[in-house]
């Protein structure tokens, strides 16, 4: 029988790591951040997109629409976890809190919804700022989440 062989192999990825030179990992994360916002205008549109979706819900106050309220919802975070917007993403949060709630009590409540859509409006509006204005809409949509 034959004795058995390692070999060890350098591959080209782990030698570019051990020469000098390269970016420092700030300038990588600034450099990224930079790119991440050149959509930041898009996605700010897709959000307000949906808002118009979850408005045209509400509209209807359709029995049952509660699942698509809550993936509306879902969608705004997702969308929002990208970039700095601060109060929206609480404000979509809260709404999801409260749609699912609502959906597990099977009791449906449509002036909270509307209550959190006209929030995240407002939201937008003023540029996600976090401020006292935006802290005393998350502190009135904590209350309905409560209540809820």
């Amino acid at each position: 029988m034959s004795e058995a062989k390692t070999f060890k192999v350098k591959s080209s990825l782990s030698k570019q790591l051990f020469e000098p030179g390269g970016r420092l990992v700030r300038d990588a994360e600034r450099l990224a951040g930079e790119a991440l916002n050149t959509h930041r205008d898009e996605a700010m549109a897709m959000i307000s997109a949906t808002l118009d979706e979850l408005e045209a819900v509400c509209a209807e106050a359709a029995e049952g629409a509660g699942p698509q309220v809550y993936t509306l919802g879902a969608k705004v975070i997702d969308l929002a976890a990208f970039f700095d917007t601060g109060p929206l993403h609480d404000a979509a949060y809260s709404l999801c809190e409260v749609s699912d709630r609502m959906i597990n009590a099977g009791i449906w409540h449509w002036p909270s919804i509307t209550v959190h859509l006209q929030a995240m409006r407002l939201i937008i509006a003023s540029g996600c700022r976090t401020g006292r204005t935006s802290e005393t809409l998350l502190d009135g949509l904590r209350k309905i989440s409560q209540r809820a």
